[in-house]
């Protein structure tokens, strides 16, 4: 079986959520800095931009003292809203299908 190609993005997005939970940096008392996940091979821009897109869905937050952490919750939560798109890029056109071959059936 073919393995799912992952852009850059995801690949980056993967790992700075895996050295926060290596480093169990769950909340703010357990945050970490920038030097631990800055370790990750990948250019530095896109780690940045990784980060920030990860703060922009609230999945990474930054403490007042430039240390970051994971929140769970708003993870499951990107995780719910991405699989709903999902179902529903795939749910609708077989409602339309559906619909058609009903509308075909009635006019038989």
């Amino acid at each position: 079986m073919a393995k799912k190609g992952k852009t850059t993005q995801q690949t980056a997005a993967r790992k700075v959520i895996d050295i926060l939970k290596k480093n169990y940096a769950f909340s703010p008392d357990t945050a970490i800095g920038y030097d631990k996940i800055g370790k990750i091979p990948m250019p530095t821009q896109i780690i940045a931009y990784t980060i920030a897109n990860l703060m922009d869905n609230g999945v990474v937050k930054r403490t007042d003292d430039e240390k970051y952490y994971f929140d769970q919750k708003a993870w499951d939560k990107v995780v719910r809203k991405v699989n709903f798109a999902y179902a529903g890029l795939l749910g609708i056109p077989v409602i339309a299908l559906l619909f058609v071959l009903l509308l075909q059936y009635l006019l038989k």
